[in-house]
């Protein structure tokens, strides 16, 4: 796990989200709510619209990058990168 303080941007991560939108991709982040379909379940067991992949998951402050045996929890955040943000979205929100 990773302390989120010690995360910034620079300049070269600028360019490169500025390269995944001329792609069509986006970053999205998605809260899991009280309510959220996805609260409890296996990250892995959930299914994502193609061209979508998790880049890392938000709990308690603390970045998590090994997702596999990730459950879901409500207040966590999952970032992605995809080309249908709306799907996504919805498929954390049913």
């Amino acid at each position: 796990m990773t302390n989120l303080q010690a995360l910034s941007l620079t300049p070269r991560d600028l360019n490169n989200i500025t390269l995944l939108k001329s792609h069509g991709l986006s970053i999205v982040e998605v809260k899991i709510s009280q309510v959220s379909f996805a609260k409890g379940q296996l990250l892995s067991n959930i299914k994502l619209p193609e061209n979508t992949r998790v880049v890392c998951l938000i709990r308690n402050h603390k970045a998590i990058v090994e997702l596999e045996a990730t459950f879901l929890e409500e207040k966590d955040s999952v970032y992605l990168i995809t080309d249908d943000e709306e799907t996504v979205r919805h498929v954390f929100t049913l």
